[in-house]
Parts: C-alpha cells; sequence; structure tokens
C-alpha cells in the first residue's frame, strides 16, 4: 500500500517516513500540497497524511484536489492548530492533532488500509 505525506518540517516528515515504512508501506515524501498533487498524479496514493499549513498550497485544497479525482481517499490530517479544520469523517478521514504519538499514526494508518 502507498501513503503520500505532505509535511514541509524535515525532521516530522522523515519520522513519520520511517514508523510508516516499518509498518510495510510504500511512503512517498513531499513539502507542499502541490507537490503532493504533481507525486500523485503520476503514483496515485491509497493515503493521504498532511498537514494543514505548508507553503505552497495548504491540505485543504490538497484534500479537495486529491477527492475530487478519487472521492473516497483516505486522509489523517496533522495539525497543531485548530481552527478551519475538516470533520472527522469515520473510515474516511481523522484529524490528529500535534504533538501525537507516532504509533496512533501508524495505527489510523493500519484501519484505513488493511
Amino acid at each position: 500500500m502507498h501513503i503520500l505525506v505532505a509535511e514541509d518540517e524535515d525532521l516530522v516528515a522523515m519520522a513519520l517516513a520511517e514508523v510508516l515504512e516499518d509498518e510495510g508501506f510504500r511512503v512517498t515524501l513531499t513539502h507542499n500540497g502541490q507537490d503532493a498533487i504533481d507525486a500523485d498524479a503520476l503514483d496515485p496514493a491509497d493515503l493521504l497524511v498532511t498537514d494543514m499549513r505548508m507553503p505552497i498550497l495548504g491540505g485543504k485544497i490538497l484534500i479537495e484536489t486529491l477527492r475530487a479525482k478519487r472521492p473516497n481517499l483516505p486522509v489523517i490530517v496533522m495539525t497543531g492548530y485548530s481552527e478551519h479544520l475538516p470533520n472527522d469523517e469515520p473510515g474516511r478521514l481523522v484529524v490528529l492533532r500535534k504533538p501525537f504519538s507516532l504509533s496512533t499514526l501508524a495505527q489510523h494508518a493500519e484501519a484505513f488500509l488493511r
């Protein structure tokens, strides 16, 4: 299963990728929403893990853009903010507030993809 990660902080992105790869997932790392859209066009993801606030296109537009093509794409939103967040959608979208444990992220990825 392929997970697309959009996270602008390098250390956070690398930690996310390491945990998800250790769980057996194939991970593509991007650092903003536009790069994530471009990467998804070349290699569609089974799950999107995205920060909400990023330079060059944030998480809200990224989610809307990818779901315009694949409405059932599962999404894990990571954020340190509390305003302008999407609502949880059971089986389709979950919001994790920073800081969260990497094991929690892995559990949600497993639940969405297994």
